[in-house]
Order: C-alpha cells, then sequence, then structure tokens
C-alpha cells in the first residue's frame, strides 16, 4: 500500500496543487511507494474568483518541468477531519499563514503537521515560489519520510 501525503494551502488552487503533482511525478519516475493529495484551508472553495481547477502559474511550472499531471481537471477540495487520518504525512505550505487558520479549524491535529514557508501571491512572485517548491518538494524526496 502507498504512503499517503498531503499538501495544503489556503485555496488547492496554487501551492499545494503544484506541490501534489511534481511530488507524485517524481516519486513514480523514481519508483517511490508514495502518492501525494492536495486539499485546501479555505472556507471559500473553490474560489469564483479563480479560473478553472488550478492556476496558471501552477501549470506553467509543471509544463516547464515535463510533468504532464494526473489530476489537472480537480477542482479545489477543503481540508476534513477525516483527512488527518488518512494520510501518513501533512504538510502546510506556509506556517505563517497556514497555522493560524489550523489552529481554528484542526487545533487538535496541530502535531500532525509539518511546514514549508513558500509565500501565497502576491508574497512571493510565481517563478521564485515555484522553484522554491520544487527544491523543497525534491529534498522531502531525498529523505525518508517515515
Amino acid at each position: 500500500m502507498k504512503k499517503k501525503v498531503l499538501f495544503i494551502c489556503t485555496g488547492n488552487y496554487y501551492r499545494s496543487r503544484f506541490a501534489e503533482e511534481y511530488f507524485n511525478h517524481l516519486a513514480e519516475i523514481n519508483g517511490l511507494n508514495y502518492q501525494a493529495s492536495s486539499k485546501g484551508l479555505s472556507e471559500n472553495m473553490p474560489n469564483p474568483d479563480n479560473p478553472g481547477a488550478i492556476s496558471k502559474h501552477a501549470l506553467k511550472a509543471l509544463t516547464q518541468r515535463n510533468v504532464t499531471g494526473r489530476a489537472l481537471t480537480k477542482f479545489p477540495q477543503p481540508l476534513e477531519e477525516k483527512d488527518f487520518e488518512i494520510y501518513n504525512i501533512i504538510i502546510a505550505l506556509s506556517e505563517m499563514e497556514h497555522r493560524p487558520m489550523l489552529e481554528r479549524r484542526f487545533d487538535q491535529h496541530l502535531h500532525k503537521v509539518r511546514y514549508f514557508e513558500v509565500g501565497d501571491l502576491p508574497l512571493e512572485q510565481p517563478e521564485l515560489a515555484m522553484d522554491k517548491l520544487a527544491r523543497l518538494v525534491k529534498e522531502l524526496l531525498d529523505t525518508p519520510l517515515y
């Protein structure tokens, strides 16, 4: 059975979607027994201001890395209580941004969450954010996950 990894961001539209697809791509080409998914913390999902299922910035970054993606038509999904039992590893993509959201809604599960620090727009420009996220995902896969 594959080990399950969950990437969390605010809207499950940009950072977490890129991380999910890139992680799965690298895990597959390296023959690793891991499967990633992604979800969002926003209570407004999918956001009506977001065109389509996934951010154009995430798509561009995936294309630049020759990743075709598996779930590019999947619309953003909200994080649920049951996810903390389903996933072996849970990574929020910005402690500064996401810890307060997690504290409000899922305080009892904070000890299960790891953090990257990749800022949303406009805090970090898309190319720099995606490069940083790609590096962090690679580093995650280069270390024992359990």
